[in-house]
């Protein structure tokens, strides 16, 4: 999805969340300038994973430990490019799991995110006007060349591919990529909300529910990405509902169709 795409719906995701275009635009400005001499262009990026035709993008839904376990036992592992959202890095971090790519606005724990930067790809890393004081904080501390990502029109080293949460715009970030075949996995957008309820004593209530819209925004861009896409997609999250243009599967199911 190129800026003249993205714009319109980035405008609309402003006004729906009460966003500040003039903050997302001051974090861009940030990230660019620390990203002096440590970015990675999406042409050197593509050189790294052109040998592969198949992208895995893990979200930190709840389904995430299972869905996990099922991807290892369907032996896809070494064929396929692991992309994971942000908070997703700690989950294979504690197995010694290979990740190739982590797409993250920050926000997935500062220890987690600079230990995962120490052995993948690359750490493509997200502005907006939310995190300026984390971009201020970690990029100096990532160990990996950085690809970085903005909301709104795209300058200098970053690049804006669409997608609005980590694990969405993961998936944006795998087409750009050229991946022929894309499979989701901890993409629980109607169930993550009430996991973080039922385990917060004290859940806050403005919290939960822009979180709710977030989650809402992120699968109907998904749905919106499916409905013009030549992909082959999958979805293997093993308690998320279904995501409109991605076919519901088992890993192992899918292993099998992808022979």
């Amino acid at each position: 999805m190129d800026w003249r795409e993205w714009k319109p719906l980035y405008l609309e995701i402003v006004k729906e969340m009460g966003y500040s275009i003039e903050q997302d635009f001051s974090s861009a400005q940030l990230l660019n300038k620390l990203l002096s001499g440590r970015a990675i262009t999406l042409d050197e990026l593509r050189k790294k994973v052109c040998d592969r035709t198949t992208a895995v993008v893990f979200g930190a839904g709840p389904s995430l430990t299972l869905d996990i376990s099922n991807f290892i036992d369907s032996k896809l592992l070494n064929d396929v490019v692991v992309i994971v959202a942000d908070g997703a890095s700690k989950a294979f971090l504690e197995r010694g799991l290979r990740v190739d790519i982590v797409v993250t606005d920050l926000d997935g724990g500062d220890e987690v995110l600079i230990e995962a930067s120490k052995n993948c790809l690359a750490m493509v890393v997200h502005s907006h006007g939310d995190n300026i004081h984390r971009i201020e904080r970690l990029v100096p501390l990532l160990h990996k060349k950085i690809l970085g990502t903005t909301q709104c029109k795209p300058f200098g080293f970053l690049y804006n591919f669409g997608g609005f949460t980590d694990g969405d715009r993961a998936v944006f970030l795998a087409d750009t990529l050229g991946f022929e075949k894309i499979i989701l996995a901890g993409m629980d957008f109607g169930e993550e909300v009430g996991e973080y309820s039922k385990n917060t004593k004290e859940a806050d209530d403005e919290w939960l529910k822009a979180k709710k819209k977030k989650l809402s925004l992120g699968k109907k861009l998904l749905e919106l990405y499916a409905s013009k896409s030549s992909r082959k997609l999958y979805n293997a999250t093993s308690r998320g509902e279904e995501i409109r243009g991605f076919i519901k599967a088992s890993f192992k199911e899918i292993a099998q169709m992808l022979g």
